[in-house]
């Protein structure tokens, strides 16, 4: 059944659908968690809990195609969980197949392989060389098939990492089964006698000494570049002799220690990476895998045809009762909820959360941490810089006034004051030109006065009522201040409001400190009216926590404080 109709059968939730998934990854995910874990019972918990959690968070998945990927993810979750191994598991007791673990996946040329205990080997040595994680992506990969799509999806990462590191892996695998391949090779070598011919007189002699005789062999006798090779010695000796009179003795003697058998050699050992040249052109060497079949059989081992062949083991015939159990016993469901959620999250995307790779969320919060922290350091540094130039006049913006301007209307009554002190004098002179005494001030207004008026009854008349008109007015007002206390953390503006009870009231404003700046350092207030005066707080590029006091004085003299606390900012 396609992964679609399955998930769709578990949105649903149809028991056949949880069975028929059962069946067709039961037996992969027992392998993959078996071989992870390295304990029976532990992955036969790994592969129910699995199931469990796949049975009522698995629809939830954007790509319902990666039905494998959620349930490989969710497995290597509860692994890793438990711990990562060193060393992914392998029955060391148990046969390698003829048949790859999948039956879909490419079964590869075997023909020739060593036995399995020297299989066991050679994958030990290979995956020694690699990393928990690279061990991970060769096994979903080569052994469980999983596509790179799919296999990022499983490891919390692109499918473009997913293939390099499949791709990385794969090479040191096959660098590494190579190395191995030519150690063996060479061991076996050295502890190999030539078989002499059935004629020889030395055919008594055992193999330890034929070795002896091997080791103890001295170089051949130098000879002249033109001498002959005499007969019976190995032409391949002659060649190890001085530099020729050109001095192309290096280059020859290379190319005659390689032999006819070195290149057969360096396509059998060394096809895979460049490691152990100087090994696999030994001639010895050489020569010895030519008529070694078991040589020639590791040489022709692969590393991913070996992942699929490693021993797999038996799936537990009760653990299918024991999920579809879980699953459909209704009393059971807070059981099945308290599996689901030690799943752990799901990412954006419903595919189970890698505790080992972090979230887009949080490399998000650590890039705009990072970035804030460097902004941060970028303004105290520039801070320090600038030093006492940061608050001066020459940096404050707007240009709001620091220090209050009073400016005193003259009004109604100012005048009246002037005019009736200017008039009290004119009843004492009998005329007008005359009564009023001599002076600098007086004499420019006179003469105006006396033309347009000549009669002084007419002038003498208007300044008696003058001085009753400042008495009628009500006594002045009560001013009220509201908030008695300010407090301006995380903005830099705030409102007093200004009222006047029993009569109007006129105020005048100062405040405590430069950084404090009102929109009116005056005003007046009608009965029964409300005034407001926007508080601005002003800051370098990094303010520190402060308070200061606005003080209002009302006509009569009364003052009225404001305490206003604001805290720390930045630009």
């Amino acid at each position: 059944m396609a992964d679609r109709k399955l998930v769709q059968g578990l949105n649903e939730g149809d028991e056949a659908a949880l069975g028929t998934l059962y069946d067709e990854y039961g037996e992969r995910l027992y392998d993959y968690a078996l071989s992870m874990t390295g304990d029976e019972k532990t992955a036969a918990d790994i592969v129910h809990d699995t199931f469990i959690d796949a049975s009522r968070r698995a629809p939830r998945m954007r790509d319902h195609l990666h039905l494998s990927s959620w349930l490989y993810g969710s497995a290597r979750r509860r692994c890793i969980r438990r711990g990562r191994p060193r060393h992914l598991y392998w029955d060391r007791d148990a046969e390698f197949s003829d048949t790859p673990f999948l039956e879909r996946a490419d079964a590869g040329d075997v023909s020739g392989w060593p036995p399995s205990a020297e299989l066991h080997r050679l994958l030990r040595a290979a995956l020694d060389a690699l990393d928990p994680v690279d061990q991970e992506a060769v096994l979903m990969a080569f052994r469980h098939d999983l596509r790179p799509a799919r296999l990022g999806a499983a490891l919390g990462m692109s499918g473009r990492r997913a293939a390099a590191r499949v791709r990385e892996g794969g090479a040191a695998m096959e660098a590494a089964l190579a190395a191995e391949a030519v150690r063996a090779a060479r061991s076996c070598a050295d502890f190999s006698a030539p078989v002499p011919e059935p004629d020889d007189e030395a055919a008594e002699e055992t193999r330890p000494a034929a070795i002896a005789v091997l080791a103890a062999r001295t170089p051949p006798a130098k000879r002249p570049p033109g001498a002959e090779t005499p007969e019976g010695e190995d032409r391949r000796d002659a060649v190890d002799g001085p530099e020729t009179a050109d001095g192309a003795s290096g280059a020859a003697r290379e190319g005659a220690r390689r032999g006819p058998l070195s290149a057969a050699l360096w396509r059998t050992f060394h096809r895979r990476g460049d490691a152990g040249a100087d090994e696999a052109a030994d001639p010895a060497v050489a020569e010895h895998v030519e008529g070694c079949p078991a040589c020639r059989a590791r040489g022709r081992v692969r590393a991913a045809p070996l992942l699929r062949r490693a021993p797999a083991p038996v799936l537990p015939a009760a653990l299918r009762h024991r999920v579809m159990h879980t699953a459909t016993d209704p009393e059971l469901a807070g059981y099945r909820a308290d599996i689901a959620a030690r799943g752990g999250p799901l990412t954006p995307e419903g595919l189970p959360s890698q505790p080992d790779v972090p979230s887009p969320f949080t490399r998000r919060w650590l890039f705009t941490g990072g970035g804030m922290a460097g902004a941060l350091v970028a303004a105290v540094v520039a801070a320090l810089l600038m030093g006492p130039g940061i608050g001066g006049g020459t940096l404050s913006w707007p240009p709001f006034l620091n220090q209050p301007t009073i400016k005193h209307d003259g009004g109604h009554g100012g005048g009246s004051k002037e005019h009736g002190g200017h008039r009290s004098g004119a009843p004492d002179g009998p005329g007008g030109p005359s009564g009023v005494p001599g002076g600098p001030s007086g004499a420019p207004v006179q003469p105006q006065t006396d033309e347009k008026s000549p009669s002084p009854p007419v002038t003498s008349a208007p300044p008696t009522p003058t001085p009753t008109t400042p008495k009628p007015p009500a006594r002045p007002g009560v001013l009220v201040v509201n908030p008695g206390t300010v407090e301006m953390y995380g903005t830099k503006t705030a409102q007093v409001s200004l009222s006047a009870k029993n009569g109007p009231v006129t105020w005048t404003a100062m405040t405590s400190n430069g950084e404090l700046v009102l929109s009116q350092m005056q005003g007046g207030v009608a009965k029964g009216g409300t005034a407001h005066v926007t508080v601005t707080l002003r800051t370098a590029l990094i303010g520190l926590p402060g308070q200061g006091t606005l003080t209002f004085t009302d006509s009569e003299g009364a003052a009225h404080q404001v305490t206003v606390k604001w805290g720390a900012s930045l630009l």
